[in-house]
């Protein structure tokens, strides 16, 4: 420890040092006036140290550190992608500047203008374009900031167990639970942004929607005989009005037909705020701020070489085809799944009142912070490919609803018995969940302001309840029997189209 606080005296000593001497010489910070540089420069001294005899001392940093200062220039629709800029060639060796700041040089002018970019900065927000010699069709203009945009989804659950669910007295199988998976049905997603910062943040808000039709399965005995495969029903019981029997075999005995339907739903809503221009950069070296332990460049300090950090100067590509946008967000998921078995046990045709009626019902609403990040790589002007991808962690709260009954009459524990052991509960809990996203597709401008999207998408969700995964397999108490248990999965996948429209 006493080493420790030695080392750490000297070392605030150092800085405290060099802080002072900065001051005292009066340093240069340059800042930038483009709104698409999300490049910062280290807020450090940009001077010549005057070491002729090493070209990559500082005092060529200083040519390196107003290279960041270069950006690219986006093609219109019309116009092909720029060529990739030249290596940077070493800085011919300067003259030291003895105790003044060096102005880093301006950005060379196109065509009799300033920075494309930079005019675009001193543009109007709302006004989309500069007007004068600079507004050309190949100038960067401030971005309009509205944006939106809607797709089809054309999705389907990944296929559930394959458990037999009904069977023949036979025991052939004639429903399985992968049988009860809606499928090739047609959803959508629709989101709205804005941009702010000048073009550099966005915030989008997203709803989407899935919500296939009711399926429905029915199956009749055929006089094979039917079976509702759930050996826990043999600890439940029932009376119907001609005495006690297990529900096992009231469906097993009296049922002539069964009836499957499920109802799944889901929705969601996000908000996300957005930022940009990430990668697409090159790493730059440089021998400062300061040499280690105050010796000179080459010494102790870069050993004749311009290294980089964490923190080191970055050089922005001209034609970088890369694009990349990170978000943070929250959202809000919502599943919704019901399950019925109905065994038509009264002798009548039809499922009614006096019919026997299995119910699984679950709700969850997840909320949660998500993270996202989608790459485009530009295949030419017009088209690109995308990759995108969201994760989150949420807090679950699921709510399971369970009975079995007729309209009049409900099922019981046999342990509890009628009226204490009812099964017609409906219990609450809160867990933890996650939710994932990912897509790949391609995107076409159709113009300036038009873009048509296409791809493949996986959602999946775990530690969600589904009805399914909900079926009880024990029934010692009705409270037991309705517990929640959100640890089942639900994964869905498919195609998607759309189009975005920026205003």
């Amino acid at each position: 420890m006493r080493y420790f606080a030695i080392a750490l005296g000297v070392s605030l000593s150092s800085v405290a040092a060099l802080d002072v001497a900065a001051a005292d010489r009066g340093t240069f910070v340059e800042q930038s006036s483009s709104r698409w540089n999300s490049f910062r420069r280290p807020s450090v001294p940009l001077r010549s140290v005057g070491d002729a005899a090493n070209p990559l001392s500082f005092g060529a940093t200083v040519q390196s550190a107003a290279a960041q200062n270069q950006v690219e220039s986006l093609p219109p629709p019309d116009v092909g992608l720029a060529e990739p800029v030249a290596e940077l060639a070493p800085p011919p060796q300067q003259a030291p500047v003895p105790e003044q700041a060096i102005e880093l040089p301006a950005h060379a002018p196109a065509s009799g203008c300033g920075s494309p970019y930079q005019a675009a900065a001193e543009c109007s927000w709302e006004g989309h374009g500069c007007g004068g010699s600079c507004a050309s069709a190949s100038t960067p203009k401030p971005i309009a900031p509205w944006f939106g945009g809607a797709s089809l989804l054309f999705w389907d659950v990944a296929n559930s167990n394959d458990t037999p669910l009904v069977t023949y007295d036979n025991g052939v199988v004639v429903m399985r639970n992968s049988d009860l998976d809606p499928s090739g049905d047609v959803g959508f997603d629709v989101h709205l942004g804005r941009y702010f910062g000048c073009g550099q943040y966005a915030i989008d808000v997203g709803y989407m929607l899935w919500d296939p039709e009711c399926l429905c399965r029915q199956v009749p005995d055929g006089g094979a005989g039917l079976r509702f495969i759930n050996p826990a029903l043999t600890t439940a019981s029932i009376n119907r009005g001609g005495g006690a029997t297990t529900v096992y075999d009231d469906y097993d005995t009296n049922a002539t037909g069964i009836q499957v339907i499920r109802d799944l739903r889901v929705q969601s809503l996000e908000v996300n705020l957005i930022g940009f221009g990430l990668m697409g950069a090159r790493r730059l070296g440089s021998c400062g701020p300061a040499p280690i332990c105050g010796g000179a460049c080459g010494v102790l300090g870069c050993k004749g070489k311009s290294c980089g950090s964490a923190i080191g100067p970055l050089a922005r590509s001209a034609s970088g085809r890369l694009r990349i946008q990170n978000s943070h967000g929250f959202r809000w998921f919502q599943l919704r799944d019901d399950l019925e078995i109905g065994g038509n046990v009264d002798g009548n045709a039809g499922y009614g009142t006096e019919d026997l009626y299995y119910k699984s019902e679950v709700e969850n609403n997840l909320f949660g912070y998500q993270f996202g990040s989608r790459l485009s790589y530009c295949m030419g002007n017009r088209m690109m490919i995308n990759l995108g991808g969201k994760i989150g962690v949420y807090g679950n709260d699921a709510q399971f609803f369970h009975s079995i009954s007729t309209t009049t009459v409900a099922a019981y524990t046999n342990s509890q018995g009628a009226g204490a052991g009812d099964l017609f509960t409906e219990q609450s809990d809160v867990s933890l969940a996650g939710l994932g996203e990912l897509d790949l597709g391609l995107g076409y401008r159709i113009s300036n302001c038009w873009t048509i999207n296409g791809g493949y998408r996986v959602l999946a969700a775990c530690g969600v309840a589904t009805s399914l995964g909900q079926m009880p397999t024990e029934y010692t108490t009705a409270a037991s029997a309705g517990a929640v248990r959100a640890d089942d999965s639900l994964v869905l996948h498919g195609a998607y189209l759309g189009l975005d429209y920026n205003w």
